[in-house]
């Protein structure tokens, strides 16, 4: 018989106030979760907020909220820790999903100083090491739980020197947390070209002809979108069999 695997879990989604974050957010909230989403700005926590009571206006008592700023690397093993007690105070958690970041800086390799790599270091790897190493605590252990962290096809396809040393990263930790936070699992979503809030602080002529750049090479002629990408979050939330798992959600883009 099928089941809503979804239905009563209770969530943390990191960075689901805006993007595939939020998208994931709304679809869990859908299938009946208890979600808590996280973002570094109050103004984005609020906004994302009654969005979501917009959307889904007999759930909203299942919507928590709370910001957390993972820019500080000192303070991150504090802020993760807060952030994870106050989402377990409803109940264990069943499932974290990891879509905070930041625009990598955009300076040459000769240019680059490794405070710019830092800084984004800081919250895409260091704040995912911060959840292996806190959420345990938190969580409720079995299969039924996991941890799905973010990648990027620049991974696998770079067009910059900067990401790929990132995303490697990411999926790297993402395999040795598997086999560390067993029977846990964690898995990593790697997302191709997907149009988010997060590019508009890119400039508007670089972004359009990054985007019609992506469509060329693209086997579904467009760039793709976080409803979409949402599902590859919440499939690996509901297979209690993936784990140390790669989902690549890119348009094909691998192949061209």
């Amino acid at each position: 018989m099928a089941t809503n695997r979804l239905a009563n879990k209770n969530i943390l989604l990191i960075g689901g106030t805006s993007g595939i974050g939020f998208a994931t957010a709304e679809a869990a909230l859908a299938n009946g979760a208890n979600i808590t989403i996280s973002s570094s700005s109050e103004e984005r926590v609020a906004r994302a907020l009654e969005r979501l009571r917009e959307s889904s206006p007999s759930r909203s008592s299942a919507i928590r909220t709370y910001v957390a700023d993972l820019s500080t690397k000192e303070k991150l093993d504090a802020t993760i820790e807060t952030l994870l007690e106050f989402t377990a105070e409803i109940s264990p958690v069943d499932h974290i999903v990891f879509t905070a970041g930041n625009i990598p800086p955009l300076a040459s390799l000769p240019e680059a100083s490794f405070i710019d790599l830092e800084a984004f270091m800081t919250v895409r790897v260091y704040g995912a090491i911060a959840i292996g190493k806190h959420a345990p605590k938190y969580m409720a252990i079995g299969k039924e739980s996991s941890i799905t962290l973010t990648s990027g096809t620049q991974a696998r396809k770079p067009s910059h020197w900067l990401p790929p040393v990132v995303a490697g990263a990411v999926e790297g930790l993402m395999k040795g947390l598997a086999v560390t936070l067993s029977p846990v699992r964690v898995n990593v979503v790697t997302p191709g070209r997907i149009i988010t809030e997060l590019l508009d602080r890119i400039p508007k002529e670089m972004l359009k002809q990054q985007s019609e750049k992506a469509k060329d090479l693209s086997l579904t002629k467009d760039v793709g979108y976080p409803a979409d990408t949402a599902e590859a979050y919440l499939y690996l939330m509901k297979d209690y069999f993936a784990t140390g798992s790669v989902v690549t959600t890119n348009g094909g883009v691998l192949l061209v």
